[in-house]
């Protein structure tokens, strides 16, 4: 891998090269059981070793690959109803994240991102939940937040995921509506990114490169959760974004 990328992302040293291939393999995983978190486990971390203007445009590629895997089968069990305006608020909102991953500290949206994520999954813990399905104007809401925190930080998931968790469709329906916003709203993005003049040759190759290990741990996540309960299912969701949102906060203040 670093032989290939160095020219690339000179930055990234032997050792960096083989943490990063692991850190995408067990976010493959995690992204195979779940139906999110490939960029919310993958961006703290590869960030430590590669800037995020360069990490974060790959890391939406590979996204956009992971969805694509599970897509036939979970596109028959989607909300639709949520889907489309969650979808209609993200791609409003996107290029404004964009321009904010070029002008703003990214450190400052990690942090913010970390504690407003630690806040609602202290609420999901405590067992909250909507009894049902928000007013269209709040989805459309929870969408453009997505949309902006990807744009800006390849971390647009905790909006839509705290949703699904709290709505009660149940895991099944929230992971395959997970699976697929994330593949259109990591295909839009890297569109977007294209456009703001973020993807180039050396974004391209070391998205390839991190494919390989992505399949496998998503391969590896799906057999997982085929043999899990909605309880497991839950349960591992939040501990995932608790230390996802911990570890932002960390990075940010270090």
């Amino acid at each position: 891998m670093l032989a290939s990328i160095q020219p690339y992302l000179p930055q990234l040293s032997p050792g960096a090269s083989i943490l990063v291939a692991a850190v995408v393999f067990a976010a493959g995983v995690l992204r195979g059981f779940t139906g999110f978190g490939f960029s919310l486990a993958a961006v703290p971390a590869i960030t430590l070793f590669v800037d995020p203007a360069e990490a974060v445009p790959a890391i939406v590629i590979v996204a956009a690959v992971a969805g694509a895997e599970l897509l036939p089968k979970a596109w028959r069990a989607v909300h639709w109803p949520s889907m489309g305006l969650l979808l209609a608020g993200a791609a409003a909102a996107a290029p404004l994240g964009t321009y904010a991953l070029k002008a703003l500290p990214a450190d400052i949206m990690r942090a913010i991102i970390g504690a407003v994520v630690l806040a609602a999954v202290g609420l999901l813990w405590r067992g909250f939940r909507l009894e049902t399905v928000p007013p269209g104007g709040v989805r459309l809401g929870i969408g453009a937040l997505s949309g902006l925190l990807n744009g800006a930080t390849g971390m647009g998931g905790p909006p839509v995921i705290i949703y699904f968790l709290a709505t009660p469709a149940g895991a099944a329906i929230g992971r395959a509506s997970l699976m697929v916003y994330f593949f259109l709203l990591s295909t839009g993005s890297t569109v977007v990114n294209a456009a703001g003049g973020l993807v180039d040759i050396g974004t391209i190759v070391f998205a390839g490169l991190m494919i390989p290990f992505m399949a496998a741990g998503n391969r590896v996540g799906g057999r997982w959760f085929d043999k899990a309960s909605t309880d497991h299912y839950r349960r591992v969701a939040l501990w995932c974004l608790s230390g996802v949102a911990v570890l932002g906060i960390g990075r940010a203040l270090l």
